[in-house]
């Protein structure tokens, strides 16, 4: 039976425009698609880490690769080293050019961290007049003459004296930047405080991380001794501004020196005294996932005007 010559007509077209789609597919190349990688997957501040765009893909060979950074840094090349001076969280921008011309970027979050062990704050008050001016007054409460560098003989030597000579608060504060935190460090704070209550109605505070000075609103949980109300209290703020009070069973020893700490993680805290604990709770709202700006605040409160007390080795660092 001779064949169909229509039919086969029909299938050699309909091959030929399948040669031609094919073709055409080799002639119109898809433009480069940009991605990176970064190692180590944890980088730390001051310390050298390698960006790799070898990673990148493209059907046409890839010509450039240009670096941009959100400090400002530029590098160039497919695989360069890094490094970003402070914790933090940066972006990284690559973008790849290929031999054609088209063009593609691709950016990534960073988050630089600190190393365990960085001391932040260390503020023993050996400068005198000029540790007192870094301890900015707030005048809303009290006036400059409540507070002065003493000097005690032997240890520790100077320290901040606060000595209000009315019914009323003297606060001081101190701003400080603390770096995000990675799985396992805490913001550590500490606080050597001594006592000198001659009288009832005594009043002072450790809050290490103010997030306001008119507000309790984002501020983190804080020591207050207060004789008026029957002693030691871990003070929690409220979203609503206010503060729920904890009793602890902590009596100070007055004329002595204690030490304060308050250990913060993504999630808790923990206050220690004197290097043992004494209160334990959450935290709802992870506030070191990004840098942030603390104010250290101090102060004392006399109802008296009899009572005093000194403030010394102020310390932040980050630990795990």
């Amino acid at each position: 039976m001779a064949k169909n010559p229509s039919l086969h007509a029909i299938a050699w077209l309909v091959a030929g425009i399948l040669l031609l789609a094919l073709a055409g597919c080799d002639l119109v190349q898809r433009g480069p698609t940009a991605d990176f990688s970064i190692s180590p997957v944890v980088v730390y501040a001051g310390e050298t880490f390698e960006l790799d765009g070898s990673v990148s893909l493209g059907s046409a060979s890839i010509v450039s690769y240009n670096w941009a950074f959100s400090d400002g840094q530029d590098l160039v090349g497919q695989q360069v080293n890094a490094s970003f001076p402070f914790p933090g969280t940066y972006s990284i921008t690559l973008t790849i050019e290929d031999a054609n011309g088209n063009l593609d970027n691709e950016t990534h979050q960073v988050v630089v961290y600190a190393r365990t062990g960085t001391v932040l704050l260390d503020e023993d008050f050996a400068d005198g007049d000029m540790a007192l001016a870094r301890w900015v007054l707030d005048p809303t409460w009290a006036s400059a003459d409540d507070g002065e560098i003493d000097f005690i003989l032997g240890a520790p030597g100077n320290a901040l004296y606060v000595h209000s000579s009315a019914t009323r608060w003297h606060r001081r504060y101190h701003a400080i930047e603390l770096p995000p935190l990675r799985v396992g460090q805490k913001a550590v704070f500490s606080c050597r405080i001594m006592a000198l209550r001659n009288q009832d109605l005594h009043t002072f505070l450790f809050a290490p991380a103010r997030a306001d000075l008119g507000s309790l609103v984002g501020s983190l949980p804080y020591y207050l001794f207060t004789n008026e109300s029957g002693g030691s209290y871990v003070q929690v703020p409220t979203t609503l501004g206010t503060d729920i009070g904890h009793p602890i069973g902590y009596q100070l020893e007055v004329y002595r020196w204690h030490t304060y700490t308050f250990e913060y993680s993504q999630d808790s805290f923990e206050l220690l005294i004197d290097g043992s604990s004494w209160f334990e709770g959450s935290l709802d709202n992870s506030p070191f996932s990004d840098t942030s700006v603390w104010m250290i605040l101090i102060g004392e409160e006399s109802l008296t005007e009899t009572c005093n007390a000194y403030f010394d080795n102020i310390r932040v660092s980050i630990e795990e």
